[in-house]
Parts: structure tokens; sequence; C-alpha cells
């Protein structure tokens, strides 16, 4: 019976705690729009051992959402919503497979993500099978080691990994279909970092931002990833060969997020120790070697510079936007807003106040509101997923 009684409180412990966020989130815009345009979800898990790590969200074709987790270090955790943030189902991967990297990939009408096999180090492609409440293989690479991150540029994908035995970043393009390696190029790091690679891997030390991005011309793809003794952003070309290189203080600074914009022009945030500075409209040279704290950026002393940094282009009330969404030192969401082209900052939102919360991914709605996946810290303790719904109204007063 005390087991249960503890249980019982530890529940309703929780609950409160949940409706205090509700009620600090959502007053004063409770009349003014409908339930299903606007909501906070957090979700509960009777396993007070299991914390999660919420990587990457995406919508499904019958207009739900499926969330990418790692739980519990490097395991990997899937769940499905339905358009108003209810479970569908969940579904916790057998413990071969492991290292989610972020971001979900949609192909013909499928979603797949990146993963490792926990002995063997190789990737997978993973794909969830949506009726059957799983995952099943697509592809394995056993050419490919320890998977750091994965971009899709709608036609060609990339994958960025660690080669532990020549201490190089590789990066490998596949075609469409996922199938196949279409090119491979690699990056000297000169040094061993796979004590980094499995703190990273482990969520026991610092997550570094590991990111690929190409230009909108698709004449230079970026790396952001170790090199030449640093965290560093290379430059490489459509054959994956060397141009130029922004190299980072060491470990300690770098890129923590970088969109592309066009005519060498990108909006960016970058990181020296506990510093974040932010420039939504830089200019870098792709044939250049640099390093990053050269790049012009203004900082920004309220962002917690360990926490991710998501920048994106969105379009919002018939203007684009660059939109960053960051993690505050005091553990709220920032959302900043410029009009493209524009150093001046044209709105912010602060989200959160009385409950941790930390940036993990966000996209406009087909219904032109903004949905955010965050990590929050319920009791001080036990990490969950968050999922955080403005209405389009709400977003186009956001950005004003």
């Amino acid at each position: 019976m005390k087991m249960i009684e503890n249980n019982t409180t530890y529940k309703f412990t929780y609950k409160l705690i949940f409706l205090l966020f509700i009620g600090i989130a959502i007053t004063g815009c409770k009349d003014k729009f409908k339930t299903e345009d606007s909501f906070i979800r957090i979700y509960d898990d009777t396993d007070v051992n299991k914390n999660y790590y919420p990587l990457s969200i995406e919508r499904t074709s019958d207009q739900g959402y499926i969330t990418l987790s790692a739980i519990d270090g490097w395991n990997i955790h899937i769940m499905k919503t339905d358009w108003y943030g209810n479970l569908e189902w969940k579904y916790e991967l057998p413990s071969q497979y492991v290292n989610a990297v972020p971001h979900l990939i949609e192909r013909f009408g499928n979603l797949y993500f990146v993963c490792m096999d926990a002995v063997g180090l190789y990737t997978y492609i993973m794909k969830i099978d949506q009726s059957a409440k799983n995952t099943v293989i697509e592809h394995t690479f056993e050419e490919i080691e320890y998977p750091m991150c994965i971009f899709d540029n709608e036609t060609e994908v990339y994958i960025q990994n660690y080669q532990k035995s020549t201490f190089r970043t590789g990066i490998h393009q596949l075609d469409n279909n996922m199938t196949q390696i279409l090119k491979s190029g690699e990056i000297d790091i000169y040094t061993d970092v796979e004590s980094q690679i499995i703190n990273h891997l482990n969520y026991t030390g610092n997550r570094y931002p590991f990111s690929v991005s190409v230009t909108p011309e698709k004449n230079q793809i970026l790396v952001n990833g170790f090199n030449n003794y640093s965290f560093s952003t290379v430059f490489l070309d459509s054959d994956l060969e060397f141009t130029g290189v922004y190299n980072g203080a060491a470990f300690n600074g770098g890129l923590s997020a970088i969109l592309p914009l066009g005519s060498n022009k990108y909006s960016l945030a970058r990181f020296s120790f506990s510093d974040m500075y932010v420039n939504p409209n830089a200019y870098l040279s792709s044939d250049t070697i640099e390093i990053v704290e050269s790049i012009p950026a203004l900082i920004n002393p309220e962002l917690d510079a360990d926490s991710p940094v998501l920048i994106k282009k969105l379009n919002i009330n018939f203007q684009e936007h660059i939109v960053y969404l960051a993690t505050t030192k005091s553990n709220q969401l920032l959302l900043t807003f410029y009009l493209e082209g524009s150093d001046e900052v044209a709105a912010t939102k602060y989200i959160g106040q009385n409950t941790p919360l930390e940036a993990c991914d966000f996209e406009k709605t087909d219904d032109g509101g903004l949905m955010i996946l965050a990590r929050t810290t319920v009791l001080g303790s036990f990490n969950r997923i968050a999922l955080i719904k403005y209405s389009k109204e709400e977003l186009n007063a956001m950005a004003d």
C-alpha cells in the first residue's frame, strides 16, 4: 500500500504543477482563441526514472505530429499525437538502436530518421511505421560510423559522421531514396575526439550543435563539426571538396546555428564559452580561412550558450521573417523575429515562467500557427516532452 500511496502523491503533485503551468501559459488568451488553436501539453511518464530529450517534430499525413526523442541517454523514443496534441501512441526502440540524430525526414508520405547500432556503431535509416506503431529498418550503411547529424535538401540527403579510425569528420551525400551514397568527403580533425563524441551521445557532457546545410544556390555545403583541433564551420563545394573554414575557439566556441539565405548571406548564432552572439544578416566568405569570433555579432547575455538554438525562415502575415528560438539562462524560451535582410529586432516573445523550458524544435503548422517542441523539467528532476501550439492570430501578433 505504501508504494501505491507514494505513486498517487506523485501523480497528484505532477498534475498540480501541470495545471499551474497551463494556467500561467494561457492566462489572458483563453477567451480569444479556441482550444484547438492554442494549447500546451506536457507528456507524463509514470516511471519517474525516465528522462526525455526531445530532438525533432514533424507533421504527419493525418494532420498529427511525430516527435523523435532521446530517452535515458542515447536510447530512442517515438511519440505520435493528433492535431490537438493528444497522445495516440508511443514506442521505445529496442536497445540495439541508439543515437537518433536530430531531424525527421519526409519521403513519399513516410517519415524517417537516422540512428546507430549500439555495438557496430554503424548507421541505420529507420522508417516510422504509423500503422504498426513502431519502426523498421529501411537501409543500413555499415561504412558510416558515429552518425552525428542529417540534412534533407529535398532531392539529396547529407549525413555527417565521425570516423574514429582516421580522426576525421565525414560528410556523405545520399540519393533521394536514401539507399546509396552518391559521394563522400572528409575533414581532418588531427586529434581523437571520441570522448567528446561519447559524452555528446550519452548526454553526459557538452552537446555540440552538429549540422549540415546547403546554400539556396546549392553550390556550397556547410558542415558544422569537428575540424583542425576545433569545432568549426567548413565550406565544401558540390563535390564535397574543401573551399574554406571558420575555425572555432578549440572546443569552447563556434557556431550554434546557421541558416543560409543566399548570395553569401547567413543568419547565425555563435557561442564563446558561456556567451551567445547573434547576427541575422551576416556575410560569410566560402573561400576564406578565418576564426568564428571574427564574424560580427551582438552578444545576448540572456541566452544560454549550452542549449540548442533554432533558426528558420517563416512567412508570417505575408512577410518573410527570420525566426530564432533559443533558451534563456532563466530557463524560458525566447522567440526573436527579424524581417529578412534586416539587422533590427522586429519583435520578441518570452515563453514560460515558473516551469523550466529548453528549446528543441519548432515549425509553422498547416493552419498558419506555430508548434514548439521543448523539454521541460517537472518537480526539478524529471525531464519531459512538451508541445506548445500558438494559433495563426497569436503568431501574427507576436511578429508585429
